[in-house]
């Protein structure tokens, strides 16, 4: 089904990031980074993003996007990096 909120929308309802299925995996992007790189960002739908994206690798576009906020992202930056030891603490 078609997603016709707009990015800033999105933003408003709390999806910080967007979800990408492509052939490495589910890569989670910043809206905020995104915006950096793409004018107009936040009066772009979902579906009009998810159609200017494509691999990296391949070169295929996502078979799959979705808005994700922290509780439907697996993982988080914080508890990665709560478990990590600092680079001094190797030997």
């Amino acid at each position: 089904m078609a997603d016709n909120r707009t990015i800033s929308q999105l933003e408003a309802e709390g999806y910080p990031w967007i979800g990408r299925e492509r052939c490495k995996g589910t890569v989670w992007v910043p809206f905020k980074m995104l915006s950096e790189r793409i004018p107009m960002l936040s009066a772009m739908t979902l579906d009009q993003l998810g159609a200017k994206m494509k691999c990296d690798r391949c070169g295929k576009r996502p078979e799959r996007y979705y808005p994700a906020t922290r509780a439907t992202r697996p993982g988080s930056f914080e508890a990665s990096a709560r478990s990590c030891r600092p680079a001094s603490a190797d030997p």
